[in-house]
């Protein structure tokens, strides 16, 4: 009878229906009321990160919901591995089953997951194919104590001696030894104070220690990865790159800010998703990189997430059309933008092996809409 929201609606029937203290009439109201309401109108509602736990795990229960709200739900990230694991354990659609075995995360949080998705008959062989190498991976390998310790001293050895090479073949003492090095531009060496305190103020006070060899990101190994995302980096520019790595989180955010174009593009794969997302406010960054950066398979998903929460950006059909085709764009991001996507690049992307089949199956199903089929 309230003047509530569907989505309010059904936050306040989820809690009532968890109440120890609701008697047999009150359950008995929330369920007429529970039918009366239009699954398809929460897809929104599922999406959200910040959506209650015990609403995203009823969405995934629920037995009135399509397959579609149900995989949005399984993939939002704060749904909790208890519903995954029940639905894993009852549901007879071997899509559903499917869309649980690609949560990996939860499946090594929770291994009852993959005992259940094992268990359910309906599983499809790509999921019992997921779990079994997950379980196998993360639960049954087995080595021998000592040459794990051996090993492990190997490696560090090999990491300190590699770390130490680093420090020392590039020095960086300040603003000029970054712009001689060709990391920032002439005219460009002061910080604004107050892009610096806003990200302070996002995510409290920024790590002004230097990295552990543990905490480095490899430019090297990156190399290969910037290729195939058709961006360049001379092989000599490495070294200067790998002292970059040394600097604390707090100088590679001044970086990523007043940085060039090169210093743009290595930072924003910073494995540090403060320093990747402090690139998108760097005044200089054009319209032409947002599009690339929005193909790059490489970036944190946070960077991904905020170019298609800009309004600026989300105008341009180039970057939408790159973050759906992005394996690494968070699935609510491209659910939001499917829609817009032109009829010619709704087929390719339904034949597109490399997204999850959400939004593969999406663009299918827009598809053949669209297309009168």
């Amino acid at each position: 009878m309230l003047p509530f929201s569907n989505e309010d609606l059904l936050e306040s029937l989820v809690a009532l229906d968890s109440d120890s203290d609701s008697n047999e009439d009150v359950r008995a109201a929330i369920k007429s009321t529970l039918a009366t309401l239009k699954p398809e109108v929460f897809s929104h509602l599922a999406a959200q990160p910040e959506a209650r736990p015990e609403v995203l795990g009823f969405l995934c229960l629920w037995p009135r919901a399509p397959r579609e709200l149900v995989e949005v739900a399984i993939f939002n990230p704060s749904t909790p591995d208890a519903a995954l694991g029940q639905l894993a354990a009852h549901s007879r659609d071997p899509k559903i089953i499917e869309a649980v075995s690609l949560k990996q995360q939860s499946l090594i949080r929770s291994p009852g997951i993959i005992e259940a998705i094992l268990a359910n008959p309906a599983h499809t062989f790509e999921a019992e194919r997921r779990a079994r190498e997950i379980r196998e991976e993360f639960f049954e390998k087995q080595f021998g104590a000592q040459m794990i310790a051996d090993e492990q001293r190997v490696r560090e050895v090999a990491e300190r001696e590699a770390f130490e090479a680093r420090r020392d073949t590039v020095s960086i003492g300040g603003i000029e030894d970054l712009i001689r090095l060709g990391l920032i531009e002439e005219g460009e060496g002061t910080i604004d104070d107050r892009l610096i305190a806003e990200i302070e103020e996002e995510y409290g006070p920024l790590d002004t220690t230097p990295p552990t060899p543990n905490d480095l990101f490899d430019v090297e190994s990156m190399i290969g990865v910037f290729a195939d995302e058709g961006t360049e980096l001379s092989v000599d520019r490495v070294p200067v790159f790998q002292r970059v790595a040394l600097m604390s989180i707090k100088e590679r955010v001044m970086l990523a800010i007043k940085g060039t174009r090169e210093a743009r593009m290595i930072l924003v794969r910073d494995p540090n998703r403060v320093v990747a997302g402090a690139v998108l406010r760097n005044p200089r960054l054009t319209d032409t990189e947002v599009e690339s950066i929005a193909s790059f398979k490489s970036v944190p998903e946070d960077v991904l997430r905020r170019i298609g929460q800009n309004r600026q950006w989300a105008r341009s059909y180039i970057v939408i059309h790159n973050l759906v085709r992005n394996p690494r764009t968070p699935i609510a991001t491209s659910l939001g933008f499917i829609n817009r996507i032109q009829l010619r690049d709704l087929r390719g992307l339904s034949q597109n092996k490399n997204v999850p089949d959400v939004i593969r199956q999406t663009a299918n199903r827009l598809y053949l809409k669209r297309a009168g089929s």
